[in-house]
């Protein structure tokens, strides 16, 4: 099974190594519980989509089968489809769910710096992607180490925002390690909207 786990999900290099950066056991646990309920979510998709594309060709050999045996079963066929889209619709909500909570818990004994958005570089999207957006940022640390990391954003673009303060979560202290971070707000967002 560990081999599959491997060839199914390719963040258990960086989820093991979040582990091993990782302060408290109670931190490593959580790690480890979102890492599998991301993998389920994987392997639920992934025979979801087997169900949806067998699903016509068992809905025909029942339809014919029924006809020349005379039965009238139609909750065959909302028990067969409800499966076949159940399946991969609950997998994708455990891979999402789990990915997310799964971030979170890496980054939980994390440092949080506030820093500034420096550059903001739009990746537009083709087809059904959306546009996303890499913002650069840097934080200046006490004793003058500058870290710098890219932080990457959906939705609404963000090019107002540089110049101003971006908070992120990181586990190291590595000035150049670009991608350990973990976006955790714009600073003074959450007081405008209480005062709105």
């Amino acid at each position: 099974m560990k081999w599959l786990d491997r060839r199914l999900h390719n963040a258990d290099d960086q989820t093991a190594d979040w582990m091993a950066k990782a302060r408290t056991p109670e931190t490593r646990k959580h790690i480890r519980r979102w890492s599998r309920m991301e993998k389920t979510g994987v392997v639920a998709a992934l025979a979801g989509v087997s169900l949806l594309v067998l699903a016509p060709f068992a809905t025909l050999s029942l339809a014919i089968w029924f006809s020349v045996a005379g039965i009238d079963r139609t909750d065959v066929y909302w028990w067969l489809w409800g499966i076949a889209v159940g399946v991969p619709l609950v997998g994708g909500i455990l891979m999402a769910m789990g990915s997310d909570k799964r971030l979170a818990a890496c980054f939980a004994d994390g440092y949080v710096s506030t820093g500034r958005v420096d550059r903001v570089i739009e990746c537009p999207g083709g087809g059904d992607d959306t546009t996303s957006y890499e913002l650069r940022v840097s934080a200046e640390l006490p004793g003058g180490v500058v870290l710098r990391r890219k932080v990457y954003r959906e939705g609404a673009s963000p090019l107002r925002r540089v110049g101003g303060p971006i908070r992120f979560r990181h586990n190291t202290l590595d000035p150049e390690d670009l991608h350990d971070v973990l976006f955790d707000g714009f600073p003074g967002a959450e007081t405008k909207a209480v005062r709105s």
